[in-house]
C-alpha cells in the first residue's frame, strides 16, 4: 500500500542518518581510547585505523533499539505536524496501519541485526583481538636493548620498531631473558621447523632473580626450533551463532539469550514507541519514557550477561517478558484513553 511504503521510506531514512551520526559519536569514544595506544607506541596508525573500523558492527549492534525510537519519534512528529496523519484517518485508516508498518520495518531491521549481532560481530571481535596478539608478538620481537636495563627493574619492556638486527631468543616473565644481537640470516626449513643463523653478535643474559647481566659474543649462532600455530581459547563474544550453540557453557548461553534478547528487542521498542507517540501523551513525555525503559532494559541484560550464572538467561526472558506485559497493559490503557 501507497501509505505504508510511504510511512517505510521516512522512518528508514531518518534511521539510517541516526545510525550514522550515533556510530560516529560512538566510533570518537572508541577512538580516543584507540588513539593512546599510538601516543605510547603500541600500536601503528594503520593498524589504528582498523581496529576503529572493526568496532563498527559492535557499536551498530547497541545503537540500534535508540535510533529505532528516534527515528519513530520524529517520524510520526513529523507527519502528524504537517497534518498527514490527521489526513491517513481521514482516509478511513485507523492506528493499525502505522502498527502494520512499523512491524513491517521492525522483521526487516531484526533480520539485518540477526546477521550483525550473531556472525559480523563475532568475525570483528575475533579478528580485533587477533591482530592485537600479533602486535603485541611483534613488538616483543622487536625489543630494544637500549632501555633493557631500565625496563626490567620496573618489570616492564619498551620496544622499538625501528633497531633492527635483534632477535629474541627466549622471555621468561619473572625468571630471565636472553636475547641475541647480530646479522640475522633466516632459513625456513619447512612449515613445521624454522633455522635461525645469527652473525657477528652477542648474547645478553639477564637474571631478574640475581639481577646478573652476562654479555657473550660470537660469530655464528644457531637456533633450530620448531613452529607452532598459537590458537588461543575465543571468547563467548567472538563465537558465532552455531558455535555458541555447539559450545555449551554458562557463559556462552547468557552470551547466546543476550543476543536473543537484542534481536526482538527490536519490534518491542518499534511498537512500545508507536504505541506512545500516537495516543494523547505529550510527544517528549512519551519519549522519554521509551527511551528510560530502554536504558533500563539495557544495562539488566547486560549485568545478566557479564554475571555467569546458572539462570541469568532465564532472567534475561523473564525481564522481556515483563516489558511485553509493559507494551500490552500501554496498548490497553491508551486504547481506553482515547474513548
Amino acid at each position: 500500500m501507497i501509505i505504508i511504503k510511504y510511512i517505510f521510506n521516512k522512518i528508514c531514512k531518518v534511521q539510517i542518518i541516526i545510525i550514522l551520526i550515533l556510530v560516529l559519536v560512538f566510533l570518537c569514544h572508541k577512538a580516543m581510547r584507540i588513539l593512546k595506544l599510538i601516543v605510547i607506541g603500541h600500536i601503528t596508525k594503520k593498524l589504528a585505523i582498523i581496529l576503529i573500523i572493526l568496532k563498527i558492527p559492535e557499536i551498530i549492534q547497541i545503537i540500534v533499539p535508540i535510533s529505532i525510537i528516534i527515528s519513530v519519534f520524529i517520524t510520526i512528529q513529523y507527519i502528524h505536524n504537517n497534518n498527514e496523519l490527521l489526513v491517513i484517518y481521514s482516509c478511513g485508516y485507523s492506528k493499525n496501519i502505522i502498527y502494520l508498518t512499523l512491524l513491517i520495518i521492525s522483521i526487516f531491521a531484526m533480520l539485518l541485526t540477526t546477521i550483525n549481532s550473531m556472525w559480523l560481530v563475532p568475525i570483528s571481535n575475533r579478528y580485533y583481538c587477533q591482530l592485537l596478539i600479533d602486535n603485541r608478538q611483534n613488538n616483543i620481537n622487536q625489543l630494544a636493548l637500549s632501555n633493557l636495563s631500565t625496563n626490567i627493574k620496573n618489570n616492564d619492556i619498551i620496544f622499538n620498531k625501528k633497531l633492527n638486527n635483534i632477535f629474541l631468543i627466549k622471555i621468561k616473565k619473572n625468571k630471565y631473558y636472553l636475547i641475541s644481537t647480530g646479522n640475522i640470516c633466516n632459513f625456513i626449513c619447512s612449515k613445521k621447523y624454522k633455522l635461525i643463523i645469527l652473525f657477528n653478535g652477542n648474547n645478553y643474559y639477564y637474571d631478574l632473580l640475581n639481577q646478573n647481566l652476562i654479555i657473550t659474543k660470537f660469530k655464528k649462532y644457531y637456533l633450530f626450533f620448531q613452529i607452532k600455530n598459537k590458537k588461543y581459547n575465543l571468547l563467548s563474544n567472538q563465537l558465532n551463532l552455531n558455535q555458541l550453540i555447539f559450545n555449551i557453557n554458562n557463559q556462552n548461553i547468557n552470551e547466546l539469550h543476550w543476543r536473543y534478547n537484542l534481536v526482538l528487542s527490536i519490534p518491542l521498542f518499534y511498537l512500545l514507541s508507536a504505541i506512545i507517540l500516537v495516543s494523547n501523551i505529550k510527544k517528549i513525555l512519551g519519549i522519554s519514557i521509551v527511551i528510560i525503559l530502554y536504558i533500563f532494559f539495557f544495562i539488566i541484560q547486560y549485568l545478566l550477561r557479564i554475571n555467569i550464572t546458572s539462570y541469568s538467561h532465564m532472567l534475561m526472558w523473564l525481564i522481556y517478558i515483563f516489558y511485553l506485559i509493559i507494551i500490552i497493559l500501554t496498548r490497553y490503557l491508551t486504547e481506553k484513553l482515547l474513548l
